[in-house]
C-alpha cells in the first residue's frame, strides 16, 4: 500500500482503521428480495444488508451492523432510462439531509468494462467531477475503486473481486471480497459492493 493522501471518513470514522482489512459479502436470495451477509477475515459477521420489505415503487436496502441491528446506511434504487443510479443515505432515511453519496453508472458502449461514478453529497460538480469512480470489469470479475484527486485515473483505495460457484451463481447467490486499503472507510466501499452487485442483476 502506498503513501497515498489520508482519507476522510464517508460514512463514519469508526470504520476506517489504520490496517488493511478484507470482508467477504455473500448475496442469498431472501423472500423480500436480494439480502447480503458481510463478514470479516476471522469469519465472523458484522454487517447484513437486508432488503425493505415495503418498497414497492423502489428497491430499498438497509445496511446493518449485525451486533447491534442499527441501521448504518438505507441504500435506494433511483434509476432511470440506461442510467443505473443508487443513493445512500445515513441510517434508516432516506431524507436529502442525510444524504451522503449517489453511485452512477451510464448506459456502456462497452458491455465488457465497467465504469461507476461516485459522488459524495458535497460534490458541487452537478454529478460531472466524480470524488471515486469503480473501474474495471464486473463480468471478469475484478473492480477497482479510485480516489480522484490526483491525475485523471486517481488512485486505488480498494479491490472488489467476484468469485461465483457454477451452482451459486444459479441460484442467485454471488460472493465479493472487498479488499480495503488502511484508513479507507469500511462501510463505504461494503456498501459499493452491494451497490455495483445490484446494479448487474
Amino acid at each position: 500500500m502506498s503513501s497515498e493522501p489520508e482519507e476522510t471518513p464517508v460514512v463514519d470514522a469508526r470504520y476506517c482503521v489504520p490496517a488493511a482489512t478484507a470482508f467477504a459479502v455473500t448475496k442469498t436470495i431472501s423472500v423480500t428480495g436480494h439480502d447480503f451477509t458481510v463478514n470479516d477475515a476471522h469469519g465472523t459477521a458484522v454487517m447484513q444488508v437486508e432488503a425493505a420489505v415495503f418498497s414497492f415503487l423502489q428497491a430499498r436496502s438497509l445496511l446493518l451492523d449485525t451486533a447491534s441491528r442499527r441501521p448504518v446506511l438505507t441504500l435506494q434504487d433511483d434509476s432511470y432510462m440506461a442510467t443505473s443510479r443508487w443513493q445512500a443515505y445515513r441510517g434508516d432515511s432516506t431524507s436529502r439531509r442525510n444524504l451522503l453519496f449517489v453511485a452512477v453508472k451510464l448506459s456502456p458502449l462497452n458491455l465488457a468494462r465497467t465504469k461507476v461514478r461516485v459522488f459524495l453529497a458535497s460534490n458541487g460538480s452537478g454529478e460531472r467531477v466524480p470524488d471515486f469512480v469503480i473501474s474495471g470489469s464486473y463480468y471478469d470479475g475484478a473492480c477497482t475503486v479510485s480516489a480522484k484527486g490526483r491525475g485523471d485515473d486517481g488512485y486505488a483505495i480498494a479491490q472488489i473481486t467476484r468469485q461465483d460457484t457454477a451452482g451459486g451463481a444459479l441460484l442467485g447467490r454471488h460472493t465479493y471480497t472487498a479488499r480495503i486499503n488502511p484508513g479507507v472507510d469500511q462501510a463505504f466501499i461494503i456498501a459499493l459492493a452491494v451497490i455495483l452487485d445490484e446494479m448487474y442483476h
